[in-house]
């Protein structure tokens, strides 16, 4: 009766260790999926930027259709669904009437903002977008902000913005610093809190107007149908643009995140795997006390001619047995769990999140991973007792049984 228990807490020991990193594992690939995701929907998958031995390069900027006379322009752009987007940007400072922050100003082209406006969750009507001073007709330069900068700032659409730009310029009465007024047409999402923080769009000629500076870059934007290929291609295209230009693949540029998610799903995997050597303690105790209760007839086995390494795979055996029996009702519970939580809003997360709903996936690697970890950790747990039962000797297990 007392072995019984003792199996059963063994059985489930080892069960409750594999649904918990069944589960754990599932979730965190799901985060990690559903960033990949909402990366895939933005518009930047290879980013090229001017190296700093750029024999034009000056304060960031160098002579538009650079990248465009390079053998890499004519490669990528041959690829069906490819867009290339040239990008001036500069980083200001956005004021509204209360408040003060640093963004990133990107001026791109009306296709780019065609694109843009896709993703726009809230729209200026019309007539905010003008403006009458002195009897005159405005129409202000138009800016899309992001959905996390226009909560932070507290700003809508048609609401004015000034941006300020860090440099100063000089100007009659000495150095003034550059700024301009704009007004907010839209504010877009694309699911990525730090980009809708830190970016906002409006057409190229509206910083060219803000810089006093025309006809110039400061990065090129590659959007791909499948960006999955985006790391491939961008190794194919460093070689063609030689020393003038860094080529990024959007892995590149989240290398911090993916690495941090990486080291948290190993860290994880290796705390919540000491569940199953705990439970697999168990199974020592079981088979060792097993052994000590079979002994004399361990001891008549080996006196009619069974082998040690019989004997030793008889204990093996049983040890896996409850082993096995422990994965198999983990795995199936934890693919269980998994599916409904995919399938219903058990739990809920915060706003900051992409989505409220906890994100999971079926992949069989992590499945077929964490059954072959508990199958070792219960196949060496169950050396120690099975080497014992096959070194005991026939003599001790009739005398003292």
């Amino acid at each position: 009766m007392f072995l019984s228990f003792i199996t059963m807490i063994s059985i489930l020991g080892v069960g409750i260790g594999v649904t918990a990193l069944i589960v754990v594992l599932s979730v965190m690939d799901g985060f990690e999926k559903e960033l990949e995701s909402h990366l895939m929907a933005t518009d930047l998958h290879i980013l090229i930027t001017p190296d700093d031995n750029f024999s034009d390069y000056k304060q960031g900027f160098v002579p538009k259709g650079s990248f465009e006379k390079t053998s890499a322009y004519k490669m990528i752009s041959e690829i069906n669904g490819t867009q290339i987007w040239s990008i001036v940007s500069t980083e200001v400072i956005l004021r509204t009437s209360r408040k003060v922050t640093g963004v990133i100003v990107k001026g791109v082209a009306p296709q780019r903002l065609q694109f843009l406006k896709k993703q726009l969750t809230e729209t200026a009507a019309p007539q905010l977008l003008i403006e009458k001073q002195g009897g005159e007709t405005l129409r202000l330069p138009s800016v899309f902000i992001g959905q996390e900068l226009a909560y932070e700032m507290g700003i809508l659409p048609g609401d004015n913005v000034t941006l300020v730009s860090p440099t100063e310029t000089e100007g009659p009465l000495g150095s003034v610093p550059r700024l301009k007024r704009f007004v907010v047409a839209g504010v877009y999402h694309t699911g990525l809190p730090e980009q809708e923080l830190h970016t906002v769009f409006t057409d190229e000629t509206n910083v060219y107007s803000f810089l006093k500076k025309s006809d110039v870059v400061t990065n090129w934007e590659i959007t791909l149908k499948d960006f999955k290929k985006a790391p491939v291609l961008s190794q194919k295209m460093q070689p063609l643009v030689s020393e003038k230009f860094k080529v990024q693949d959007w892995i590149e540029l989240n290398t911090n995140l993916f690495g941090a998610l990486k080291l948290e799903r190993i860290a994880m995997f290796v705390i919540l795997a000491f569940i199953i050597v705990v439970a697999s303690f168990n199974i020592v105790t079981t088979l060792a006390l097993m052994v000590l209760e079979k002994k004399k007839e361990i001891s008549i086995l080996k006196a009619m001619g069974a082998r040690s390494g019989e004997v030793g795979a008889v204990f093996l055996a049983e040890g896996l047995f409850i082993g096995v029996l422990g994965i198999i009702g983990g795995t199936v519970l934890g693919y269980l769990l998994c599916f409904c939580l995919s399938r219903y809003e058990f739990i809920q997360l915060p706003d900051i999140y992409y989505d409220r709903k906890l994100p999971v996936t079926f992949d069989p690697f992590y499945y077929g991973i964490v059954i072959l970890c508990a199958i070792l950790i219960v196949l060496f747990a169950c050396l120690y007792p099975t080497r014992r039962a096959a070194e005991s000797s026939p003599l001790d297990g009739i005398r003292y049984g």
